[in-house]
Formats: C-alpha cells, sequence, structure tokens
C-alpha cells in the first residue's frame, strides 16, 4: 500500500503539522517507560500453554483430509496453526529438536511447514554434496529426529522441499545442457524461475528428489515419510509459474529450452491452426516477429520456432487493449498453451506422489502470474491439484528501499488492506493456506498480524492453515530484534500467540454464512471473458488484492472466494453498505467490527465471540463493549485480548481466563529518524516492550483474583486490586504482557 508522505506538499504539511508531530513521537518516542522482556524460554505450561490442546502424537487417528472447502481429522474439522523453518534449520541437532517442539507447542503452534531442507548442502538443506536428487546422510538423519519430535508433540509436518532446482556436478547425466544456465556457484548450478515448465528433465529430478525423501523410513518413527499421517501437505513447487516473468527470461538464456519451447508450442499452434498463412491470418500479421525487442525474429510455423514469449506485463487487460492489441490473439494462446503445459507437469508430479504411496494432501505452488487472465488460469492449475496456497507480507525495507528505510505502516487503516487481501485468491471449494506471512522487520506494528489474520483469516473467512514465515529460531523468543526481517518468535508477535492460538484452534470466531463469490470460467478466459476487474499490485513478496465486483474490503463482513464455474457467469457487486455500523464495518456473523482509520497510524477492530474478546489497533480513549466484558484502552496502540484458558469453555464457564497485552517492541539503545523512516542505531538485547495500559471489566458472578504472570506464563506471586469485577492493567508497573483472571 502507498500512502502519502506528510512532507509532500506545502498545502498538505501545514494541514497535517499535527499529525507530523504525533506521527514523530510514535516513532521515535520516549522508550524509558518500556520494561525489558526476558523470558527464560520455559517449556512448562505455566498458564499460557496449550501443549494438551495438541494431540499426541499428530496423526493419532490418522490422516488430515479435504472434504470440499475443509480439513478433517478423525471427523472433526482441524485448523493448522504454524511457522516455518528453512534451509539447514529444518535439520537441527537433537537438544534444539527437542526444544523447538516442547516451546512451539506450548504456544499453540500444531503444524511446521519444513521450507527449503533440501534447496541445497551445508546451510541450505540436506542435499548431498554432488546431486539435486540424492540426501547427504547426517543431515537427513538430523531432519528424521527433529520430524519425530515435532510428531511426538502432536506437531503436523508441511513439506516444501525446494526454491527451484538448482543442480550439482553428479546432475550433469541428467541435463546434459546444464551449462547453458550459467555458471556454479560454489557446487550448485541455479536454473532459475520459469526454467522447470520448459524442461522435462528437470521436472524429473524435481520429482525424484521429492519421491525420494517420501519413499525414506525415518528411523525414529518407523514410518516412510509417504506413510506418516503427521506429514499433512507435500507442496509440488515453490513460488512459481509457467505464467510469470522468469519463463520468457529463460527462454531468452537457455538456447535448449527456447528450442524446445518452440517446437512443443508451434506443434500446439500446427494443430489448432494447420498451417503459417492460417496462422497468420488468425493472429493478424503485426502478431508474427513482435517479439523482435526480446530477441525472438525470423517466426515461421512452418519452422516450428515460433516461442511462447510473454510474461505477466503483457498479459495484463490494460495492454491487452493498449499497446499489446497488435498481438493479443497471440497472447490468448500463449496463456492458455503455457496453462496447458503447468498442468501437464503437475499432473505427472501428482501421479508420481500417488504412486510413492503418500496419500495425503497435496498443493501445487503458492505464486501470482499477473492479474485476470494469466492469474486465474494460474489459480486453476494449483486448484486442479488440491489446496490453495499463497504467499504475502507487509511492511519493512526489504525491497527497493534505502538501507535503513523502513514502511511502517499498519494494515488496520483499510479493512481487507495488506497480507489479509491475500484471501481474494481463496476458492469456494478447497481449504486455504497462508503459508508465508508476516510484517516485514523493521515494521513496528507485527501484533496487528496474527490478530488480523487469525480473526478475519482463520475465523470469519475460513482459512485452514497459516504458517508465518522465518528462516530459523533458537526454540525461544528472540533475544533481538533485527537479526533477518522475518521474525516470528519476536515477542511482539510470539508473545500473542497464548491468545490468537486458543481463538484459532477453539474456532472462536465464526466462519461466515455470507460469499461475496467471483465467478471465472476458464474456458471463457480465452475469449477475453471474465466479468469483473481485480487490482492487483506486487512488490516481490508484498501484494495487495482487490476486485471492482467484490472489493477487498468485503473480508472483513464476508466470506470472499472465487467459484470455477462450468459456464460462463456475470459477477454480482457485493454491497458493503448494509454491514456499515456506527462508523464501522460490522461482519455478518456480528462477532467482528473494523473501525477504519483516517492515517496509516489509526484504525482499530474488536473480537466479540463466546470465548474470546479484544481490542486491536489504535484505540485510545474508546469504551469498546463487549458484552460481558468492556475494555478501555489507555495507550496509543496495542492488542488486548481476554480469552478463557481452557480448550472447552467459554469465558462464562471458565474459572481462568487468559489476558495477553501486546503492543511494539524494539531493541535497547534503538534509535530511529522518524522523518525520515530511517534506523539509526540498531540496538542490542534485550528486547524492549511497549506498555500497554487499559481499564478492564468484567460482567461474572464470583470474586476474581488477578495474578501477574511472568513472561514465560507462570504466576509470579504478584496481584492487583479488583473493584466490582473492573481493574486496570498497566505494562509501566506490570512490566509484564500475560494476566490470569481466577475465579
Amino acid at each position: 500500500m502507498k500512502y502519502l508522505p506528510v512532507r509532500a506538499h506545502c498545502f498538505v504539511m501545514v494541514c497535517l503539522l499535527p499529525l507530523m508531530f504525533f506521527t514523530n513521537a510514535l516513532y521515535a518516542g520516549d522508550t524509558s517507560t518500556w520494561y525489558r522482556f526476558e523470558p527464560q524460554n520455559s517449556t512448562s505450561p505455566g498458564e499460557i500453554g496449550m501443549q494438551d490442546w495438541l494431540e499426541k502424537p499428530a496423526g493419532k487417528h490418522g490422516r488430515i483430509v479435504r472434504k470440499s472447502d475443509k480439513l478433517y481429522y478423525n471427523g472433526e474439522p482441524i485448523k493448522l496453526w504454524g511457522l516455518n523453518n528453512t534451509y539447514s534449520a529444518c535439520s537441527p541437532n537433537k537438544e534444539l529438536a527437542e526444544q523447538r517442539a516442547a516451546f512451539y507447542a506450548k504456544y499453540g503452534i500444531n503444524s511446521v511447514r519444513l521450507h527449503k531442507y533440501a534447496d541445497g548442502t551445508g546451510w541450505a538443506g540436506i542435499q548431498s554434496k554432488d546431486s539435486f536428487v540424492e540426501f547427504e546422510p547426517e543431515a537427513l538423519e538430523r531432519m528424521d529426529y527433529y520430524v519425530a519430535r515435532l510428531k511426538e508433540h502432536g506437531i503436523y509436518v508441511k513439506l516444501s522441499s525446494t526454491f527451484g532446482v538448482k543442480l550439482g556436478q553428479a546432475d550433469r547425466k541428467y541435463v546434459p545442457y546444464m551449462d547453458e544456465f550459467g555458471q556454479m556457484r560454489g557446487n550448485r548450478l541455479s536454473t532459475g524461475h520459469g526454467s522447470i515448465f520448459l524442461s522435462r528433465e528437470l521436472q524429473d529430478l524435481q520429482i525424484r528428489q521429492v519421491v525420494n525423501i517420501l519413499q525414506h523410513k525415518n528411523p525414529h518413527t518407523g514410518l516412510t515419510y509417504a506413510d506418516d499421517p503427521a506429514i499433512v501437505v507435500v507442496e509440488l513447487f515453490n513460488e512459481d509459474s509457467a505464467l510469470w516473468h522468469g519463463l520468457l527470461q529463460r527462454l531468452r538464456s537457455v538456447p535448449t529450452l527456447r528450442k524446445r519451447a518452440a517446437e512443443r508450442f508451434s506443434d500446439w499452434l500446427k494443430e489448432k491452426y494447420g498451417g503459417h498463412q492460417a496462422l497468420v491470418k488468425a493472429w493478424g500479421k503485426a502478431a508474427i516477429d513482435s517479439f523482435k525487442n526480446e530477441g525472438f525474429t525470423g517466426e515461421n510455423l512452418d519452422k516450428r520456432n515460433i516461442a511462447p514469449a510473454g510474461n505477466p506485463w503483457f498479459y495484463d487487460p490494460a495492454q491487452l487493449v493498449g499497446s499489446q492489441a497488435h498481438k493479443h490473439k497471440r497472447l490468448f494462446d500463449t496463456m492458455l498453451f503455457l496453462y496447458e503445459i503447468q498442468n501437464d507437469f503437475y499432473d505427472r508430479y501428482v501421479k508420481a506422489i500417488r504412486d510413492a504411496d503418500y496419500e495425503g494432501e497435496i498443493l501445487g505452488s503458492n505464486w501470482q502470474a499477473g492479474r485476470a487472465f494469466s492469474h486465474y488460469y494460474n489459480l486453476h492449475s494449483d486448484y486442479r491439484v488440491g489446496l490453495i496456497d499463497r504467499h504475502d507480507y507487509f511492511g519493512g525495507g526489504r525491497h527497493g528501499l534505502k538501507p535503513g528505510k523502513f514502511n511502517n505502516a499498519s494494515m488496520l487503516r483499510t479493512a481487507g488492506s495488506g497480507m489479509l487481501s491475500a484471501g481474494m485468491q481463496q476458492v469456494s471449494d478447497r481449504p486455504f493456506m497462508l503459508s508465508e506471512w508476516i510484517h516485514v522487520a523493521p515494521n513496528e506494528w507485527g501484533a496487528e498480524g496474527p490478530a488480523i489474520i487469525g480473526a478475519y483469516g482463520m475465523g470469519l473467512n475460513g482459512w485452514d492453515v497459516s504458517y508465518m514465515f522465518q528462516n530459523s529460531d533458537s526454540g525461544g523468543f528472540s533475544g533481538r530484534l533485527g537479526g533477518h526481517p522475518w521474525d516470528v518468535t519476536a515477542p511482539q508477535v510470539l508473545g500473542l500467540f497464548p491468545a490468537v492460538a486458543r481463538q484459532v484452534l477453539r474456532g472462536d470466531v465464526a466462519e461466515s454464512n455470507t460469499s461475496a463469490k467471483r465467478f471465472v470460467h476458464i474456458p471463457s478466459l480465452h475469449e477475453g471473458k471474465l466479468g469483473f476487474e481485480d487490482t492487483t499490485t506486487q512488490q516481490h513478496d508484498i501484494k495487495t488484492f482487490d476486485s471492482d465486483k467484490v472489493p477487498a474490503g468485503a473480508l472483513s463482513v464476508a466470506k470472499c472466494v472465487v467459484e470455477f464455474t462450468d459456464r460462463y457467469l456475470d459477477t454480482p457487486s457485493f454491497d458493503l453498505e448494509p454491514y456499515k455500523e456506527r462508523d464501522s464495518l460490522l461482519s455478518s456473523t456480528k462477532q467482528l467490527r473494523w473501525y477504519q482509520g483516517r492515517t496509516e497510524f489509526d484504525g482499530y477492530f474488536t473480537i466479540n465471540t463466546d470465548a474470546t474478546k479484544a481490542v486491536v489497533g489504535f484505540a485510545q480513549g474508546r469504551e469498546c463493549n463487549l458484552d460481558s466484558i468492556t475494555i478501555r484502552p489507555k495507550c496509543r496502540f496495542g492488542a488486548i485480548y481476554v480469552t478463557a484458558i481452557e480448550r472447552e469453555k467459554d469465558i462464562k464457564s471458565s474459572r481462568k481466563l487468559l489476558i495477553v497485552a501486546i503492543a511494539r517492541a524494539r531493541n535497547t539503545g534503538q534509535k530511529l529518524n522518524a522523518a525520515e523512516d530511517e534506523i539509526l542505531e540498531a540496538g542490542t538485547g534485550p528486547v524492549l516492550m511497549e506498555p500497554v495500559t487499559a481499564e478492564i471489566s468484567i460482567r461474572k458472578s464470583g470474586n476474581p483474583k488477578v495474578i501477574l504472570l511472568d513472561h514465560d506464563g507462570l504466576p509470579s506471586g504478584r496481584t492487583m486490586p479488583v473493584t466490582g469485577g473492573t481493574f486496570t492493567i498497566d505494562g509501566i508497573r506490570d512490566k509484564t504482557p500475560y494476566y490470569l483472571v481466577q475465579y
């Protein structure tokens, strides 16, 4: 999302001068009252632990299975709430494997995505030194042990093996033209985005690698990976598509792939049109040699040299009727051809996995292909495989910004924005997964991420699986921020899990019965018929989505889905007006209320369910009446939750309520230049937590006792006064994010 800088123009600056001063204070304000967050990373349950929420071992009663748009386990719907481990973090030493498994379970993490576990050697994974398809025995043994420990603690595993095919010297016998991809770096040669869709050899290697792990028997479980019900999903290929930018680059740079692809596309065109003159008549003369700027000339169908050139920019509807109008028919044929070859690869891959006796869930990829026609071809290709999985990030200085600069905005300003808008790709009869997402550091509003995705994604929109992205962790909270830009174990993120994971796994937020549908008929895409107009903005991993008929704001009130139909249907407009109430958007379930903001540091939402009540965002001075509980935030920003501790209880029936109150976090000594969005000094550990202050009133029979918990969720022995069910939490005084209300 892009916001107008407060210093952009003189007249704007005059109008927003007070806001600018406030914004600067918000960024670089005095942290002298912030408290040191110093947990011992104990795996003792204390009062926040969720170990007993996870059935052990994972898969005790068989596999998690897909039924229409839901995942089921032992006859009941199940949600997976987890995080990523990547590269060699997927094969930790035994001590770390045991600590992580126990620590994750405590915080309600019931699934881990092992991502890029075989992306290379050494730090890059478990591959053998010489081959993409073989594994280094000691590294594989460590991963086996880790998978067994996760399973023992009730934690399921998703397998995501690589990020592209990277060839070793021993793979030359499989890919004799491998030198065309460039030079080896170390002991690996990257084949690049898009190449796998053009190369049968690379496809076979990718398939062989995954089949090898599935047929490997884990000595610590006694089961092959294919037979182990704790392996919940196998991902075919990470972040790629035949309809994305990489394929054109490979056509230009790899002669063997260019020749083969041109021959295959030409044969496809000849079957459709007959000969060159018929093709010219169908496409128009201007379409031939129309990619000469990209290096494709002398095209003739009879010579079998017409390449399937294109990328999302060419496929964009604005270009198809604008700068690319002279070759729009060619581009529609290209999209259909690439969709079909992607399907062919996926079909062979899925068959090989099934032939390896794996009966669990499979997903295709998780990437974009522009918007409109190419996007829906790609989405449908993934749909044919199984679950729908996507990636999205928000904020941070990861891409396109100067070192030290960062986008420190909040998602709360606009309902349905940022990472939540990835839900615009949910399909009506498939489970939906967001397997990479996080506020990219040093964005400071990370606490809103689990809150929004947990309530609006996993709850209202009925998403099934979430994996926040990180590379690794030490089996405890991060002792210093900024080690890498994706930090799930940062205290302002993971610290919220004792509340959010309870809400998600218990199913506190109801799924909407109201659907906001967009209809897509795949055969009509080739005719240029879609029936609505999407808006997609993308900077690498950071993406936002919107639509004219179903705006992204609908994600805050209803379940938004794409429905693939057997005939063309017009998509009706979804009206948000009926959901607007008291300056807010009230969800169709009446449980969630989003108050949109006027600036990038404004907006909040509330959760009002039987078992969880919460206020998240910039709600200072508001009185949030949530039936039996009223929360009055006295701090500018925070995520304040009141939730029943037990799985089978709600606030009315539970004798123990947990309060979690999280805001921002910074390193000790961290310094910002607020006006420039720039980090001047990164600072050191320990991490400092911004205090959250709020008055909370609980209308419930009995005389509650409020006990302060320490940073591991263990009783501290300190209590606070309660008058008529009302008390004040004060992070400056209490120096903790956790409180137990005991009846």
